[in-house]
């Protein structure tokens, strides 16, 4: 009973991952089909989140999209991270400098996930957003997270092998663990064409009070922009980096201080 129930929860929550910025909505069918589930299956799991406000069903056009109380959710779990909200200066500065778009990431498993963005000042933008997922190998913000994982895990992560969305990116685990030794060397990470062919970004860790990496800070943009001005961008991404990891610190101290003393 108790693996019944808990293949039930897990086939849920995956039918709430399968909606997207890109997916906003999606018919019974396709649920079923990108869970590799049956149709009833299906019905059965989105009645259940229909009823608790995670899904509603368009009746119109007989489709499904997320709830509001996936959005109570978000602004719980974003109320966290009040740091975030102070982030956000240091990636107007930075796009500011630069003209290029800037992001704060963090890793989820092999992916790096994008919390906070900062647009470009052109008028066409990175296909990148809050909640956009990217295989963490390929991207700046990415690699910067990887090369604080145990060399171990990551071993076992990739030992399918590689997701290779352009000609340039990382195809190998050797190559992989060079790279990685290579930014923690220098203190910032490149990614030149590897998650699409004409953009180049540039990535620095973010480090909280106990020294281990919590986020990460890029800029990206088309490669003929961001190479007359990589020298600045390096400098502007690690110094800022080292910038928002002191403010952590600093509020994660404020924070132990009123704990123990307020």
């Amino acid at each position: 009973m108790a693996r019944t129930e808990n293949s039930s929860l897990t086939n849920a929550l995956k039918v709430l991952k399968t909606f997207s910025v890109e997916q906003t909505e999606l018919s019974l069918d396709e649920i079923a089909a990108e869970n590799n589930i049956s149709k009833s299956t299906a019905c059965r799991l989105l009645q259940t989140l229909e009823s608790e406000g995670f899904i509603v069903q368009n009746t119109r056009s007989n489709t499904y999209h997320l709830g509001l109380s996936v959005l109570y959710l978000a602004n719980a779990m974003l109320d966290r991270f009040s740091s975030l909200k102070e982030m956000t200066k240091y990636l107007k500065k930075c796009t500011e400098e630069t003209g290029e778009s800037s992001h704060i990431a963090v890793l989820q498993g092999k992916e790096v996930l994008y919390l906070k963005k900062e647009d470009n000042q052109y008028r066409v933008h990175l296909r990148s957003h809050i909640g956009k997922r990217n295989p963490a190998h390929c991207t700046a913000s990415g690699l910067a997270l990887l090369a604080y994982v145990d060399e171990h895990k990551i071993r076992e992560w990739y030992a399918d092998g590689f997701e290779r969305p352009t000609k340039y990116s990382i195809s190998s685990i050797e190559q992989l663990l060079e790279r990685l030794e290579e930014g923690r060397r220098k203190g910032y990470f490149l990614s030149d064409r590897e998650m699409v062919e004409n953009v180049l970004s540039v990535g620095a860790p973010i480090f909280n009070r106990g020294g281990e990496v919590m986020a990460s800070i890029s800029i990206a943009g088309l490669y003929n922009r961001m190479k007359p001005q990589l020298s600045k961008i390096i400098r502007l991404v690690t110094e800022t980096s080292k910038e928002i990891s002191c403010m952590i610190q600093h509020t994660e101290e404020i924070f132990i201080h009123e704990t123990r003393f307020g």
